[in-house]
């Protein structure tokens, strides 16, 4: 059972379904850190963190007691796009001792479509395993989707021409600066160059997020401060689209409003964006929507 974009009652329903439906003696349910969970059930529930999958003192012993009686849980557990990835492979060690798994995420993928095999090695690792993303098992599984539909929208920040000309200065020194490090340090340097220039743009009764505390002021956090509820207007992506994606989780936030100039790197940003936001609903308009 693959459960995707919904609310902590939701999900508790789901739960109490499954538990009335079948005979279970102990859940385990995984989650990641950032979002604990706690449901309520007849049985006893262990709750173990996600970076405690690979540990030996949980390993061993849940592979001697996860039988055909147990159900596994796993709440938020897509965390890397690599479906390789080690606490994965221990994850599967675990379903492989119970048919009883539930599946619940908040988007079904991270950064394409490809990310959503992982879900379906979590269901059925034996017949997805190697396989590639197709549609078409969007309905071959017990999957359900409530989509979390995202607006984007750009505020214009206006820059002058001397603006424009120092960040094509900054762009060709960071260019010829690169020398062996991760090219991948220029568009973020840039994002932090372009950000800066939008402070003027700043209210004081809004609320804002950006990459650092470079701005100095109380009405703008950084991602890893916000941990709850609330409506934030963006003046730097996050450079991770896993953390992006949390940022979403943890706000709940469906419109983004992002601060934008016309330097080129606001522009590449925004597109991706708009390119994710266009596979994931390509998904959605897939998927059987829940319930």
């Amino acid at each position: 059972m693959i459960r995707i974009g919904l609310s902590h009652r939701e999900k508790q329903r789901e739960i109490d379904s499954y538990l009335q439906s079948h005979d279970i003696k102990k859940a385990y349910c995984f989650y990641f850190k950032k979002f604990p969970v706690k449901y309520k059930a007849d049985c006893d529930i262990e709750y173990i963190e996600y970076s405690d999958i690979i540990m030996y003192k949980f390993f061993y012993r849940l592979l001697e007691e996860i039988d055909n009686k147990s159900l596994i849980i796993l709440d938020g557990c897509l965390r890397t796009q690599n479906r390789s990835d080690l606490t994965y492979n221990c994850a599967h060690h675990y379903l492989n001792q119970t048919p009883h798994r539930m599946i619940f995420e908040y988007f079904p993928m991270i950064e394409t479509k490809e990310d959503f095999m992982i879900l379906l090695d979590f269901e059925n690792k034996g017949k997805y395993k190697g396989k590639g993303f197709d549609y078409a098992y969007l309905q071959m599984e017990d999957i359900r989707i409530k989509p979390v539909k995202i607006k984007v929208e750009t505020v214009n920040v206006e820059i002058t021409g001397k603006d424009q000309e120092h960040y094509e200065a900054r762009k060709q020194h960071l260019f010829d600066a690169l020398g062996n490090k991760d090219p991948d340090t220029v568009p973020r340097s840039l994002q932090l160059f372009a950000g800066d220039l939008k402070k003027k743009a700043i209210e004081p009764d809004k609320l804002y997020v950006a990459r650092n505390k470079r701005f100095g002021l109380d009405n703008v956090l950084t991602y890893d401060e916000i941990t709850g509820r609330g409506d934030y207007i963006v003046i730097d992506t996050h450079f991770r689209r896993l953390n992006f994606n949390d940022f979403l989780k943890a706000t709940g936030m469906t419109k983004v409003r992002h601060l934008s100039t016309v330097l080129s790197i606001d522009t590449v940003l925004v597109n991706e964006l708009m390119k994710w936001k266009a596979r994931l609903e390509a998904i959605y308009a897939q998927a059987s929507i829940y319930p």
